[in-house]
Parts: structure tokens; sequence; C-alpha cells
């Protein structure tokens, strides 16, 4: 399968304890066994930007939040990125799972309005894990990047 054929999943992720780390690398090992096809690019949200949304078919955000709201590195994130990304219309599918220290409401309403405005559609249910994340919180994730990458693979979304 050639680079134009294959499918690209860009996990992107926010981390200052390391729980969202872990959980990232854990959805993309779970990506990379389940559909071996889709190319993958992992990257903590200072590093990634417009191209890397360019190059992808659908992103997968793992976050924290920080006083109850959008953690501040994955905001700078959606403040590179907005314009020039809505500019070239990248609709693109995206899921999230964040794991808080509250219950995550806030700082998920807030990320589901930045969506709107990239025209980008949630097509999994959102994963909220509070506090230190345990067996159970790592299988959704596995389950979170598995099913995103079957999901690219199998062209659903």
């Amino acid at each position: 399968m050639s680079d134009s054929e294959s499918k690209h999943l860009l996990i992107v992720y926010h981390s200052q304890s390391g729980r969202n780390e872990r959980l990232a690398y854990a959805a993309q090992a779970a990506a990379h066994k389940a559909e071996p096809r889709v190319e993958l690019r992992l990257l903590r949200a200072a590093e990634a930007g417009t191209r890397d949304i360019m190059w992808c078919d659908g992103v997968l955000f793992f976050m924290p939040e920080n006083f109850g709201v959008l953690a501040g590195g994955m905001k700078d994130f959606y403040d590179r990125t907005f314009y020039p990304v809505i500019a070239r219309e990248l609709h693109r599918p995206y899921g999230v799972f964040m794991c808080t220290g509250n219950d995550g409401s806030n700082a998920l309403r807030q990320l589901e309005k930045i969506a709107k405005g990239y025209a980008w559609r949630c097509v999994s249910e959102p994963v909220i894990c509070c506090g230190e994340p345990g067996v159970q919180e790592f299988e959704r994730a596995e389950e979170l990047g598995a099913g995103f990458a079957a999901g690219l693979e199998l062209g659903i979304f």
C-alpha cells in the first residue's frame, strides 16, 4: 500500500504528570497492533501543528484539564492551528481521552466548542478518567486507539 493509499492517524497529547502521555502511547500501540497499515504519528501538543493535521485522516487527543479548563498546552495547539486549518477546510474526525483531577466536564465543553469551529466531528464517546489511571483506563485508551484506527482503515469516518 503506498503512502497515498494508507490512512493516517494523528495522536496529540499534553501531559505534565505523565498520565496522559502513557495513555496516548497505549492507544498508539493498540492502534498499530489492530491496524498495522494505518500510519501513526504521536506528538506532544507543543510539537504538533497544521502540517500534521493536513497529513492525518483523523486525530485523537489525550489531555488533562487544569483548574477545570483546557490545559494550556492543548489550548496553545488549538490557538496555533485554528485559522490555518479552517482556511484549508481540513474537516477531521476526532476522539478524546481526558485524564483529569476534576470531572473534566468544563474542559470537554470547551474542546467541543473549539472542535465545532474547526468543523471537526467527534466519532467516539469522550472518555474521562479522574485521578491516576488504572488497568481499566488503559484498556479504554487501547480500545479507543484500536477502534479509531479500524474506523479509518474501513472508511467508516
